[in-house]
């Protein structure tokens, strides 16, 4: 039996109302039964299951995502095996870097953040409105656009890079986002001589990102470090040389502290 064919049909629907309210940014009963076509009585058991069980949250007639998945958020993350070295090392490289550094793994073809370390211009680039340089924790992001997620697409084989694309295709955010399966080829063929990615503007104009996979003890890829900045910060010498020998350094302790963590 398949897959999908295990899935659950009433549950599914859970689930993309969930995802619906979620990119809506909230959402109203008739905001669902218009977006998924159903009725409105179903719409409304769905909601009020959601709500009772806390993964939603009700403010006058428009339901936003609950709390709980906080709870479930941090649990998944703080139960994963690496998580203490990988928040170690996310923190050692923000240290060396001054930069905004982060971890990312791969769920399903995107990579989510999981470990993030804000750098010391965090306020001042707040207060001059660039909060578009924070990575935020939970944040999913396309593979081909920034540094770690290059990183790790360099580390999979051409048919997995294609089942990537196929699923989330090469969306353009930039003027300067690789869009198509022959750049995204060059360039992960670039990544592999170097040794690590640079995503340059690819997701955020003004914004340069480097990134290198991290292995785990039985040579699978665990995830992507990386540092991030802007483009007046990342750039010459910092970027050539100082960034990635910093972020190899720190990959390079990090894969050896993994090699003595206990798996859990």
């Amino acid at each position: 039996m398949s897959t999908d064919e295990l899935a659950v049909e009433t549950t599914l629907t859970s689930l993309d109302i969930l995802s619906t309210i979620r990119d809506r940014d909230g959402a109203t009963l008739h905001d669902v039964v218009r977006e998924h076509g159903i009725a409105k009585s179903t719409a409304h058991r769905h909601l009020v299951t959601l709500e009772q069980a806390g993964f939603l949250r009700k403010s006058g007639d428009t339901y936003r995502i609950g709390f709980k998945f906080l709870n479930y958020g941090e649990y998944a993350r703080e139960q994963w095996y690496w998580f203490s070295a990988v928040k170690g090392a996310v923190g050692q490289l923000a240290k060396r870097t001054e930069e905004e550094c982060d971890f990312v793994v791969d769920d399903h073809g995107r990579v989510i953040t999981i470990v993030e370390s804000y750098h010391k211009w965090a306020k001042y680039e707040a207060d001059q409105d660039s909060e578009r340089y924070r990575a935020y924790m939970g944040t999913y992001y396309p593979m081909h656009a920034t540094g770690s997620g290059l990183a790790i697409l360099s580390t999979y084989s051409a048919e997995q890079v294609d089942a990537v694309v196929e699923k989330w295709g090469l969306p353009e955010l930039t003027d300067y986002t690789i869009t198509s399966r022959e750049e995204l080829s060059a360039e992960l063929d670039r990544i592999n001589e170097r040794g690590y990615a640079v995503g340059d503007q690819y997701y955020t104009e003004g914004l340069r990102s480097i990134g290198k996979p991290v292995y785990g003890p039985d040579g699978s890829v665990v995830g992507a470090l990386s540092v991030s900045g802007p483009t007046y910060r990342i750039d010459g010498s910092v970027l050539d040389r100082e960034i990635p020998r910093a972020l190899s350094e720190v990959v390079e302790s990090l894969e050896s502290e993994l090699e003595s963590e206990p798996i859990r």
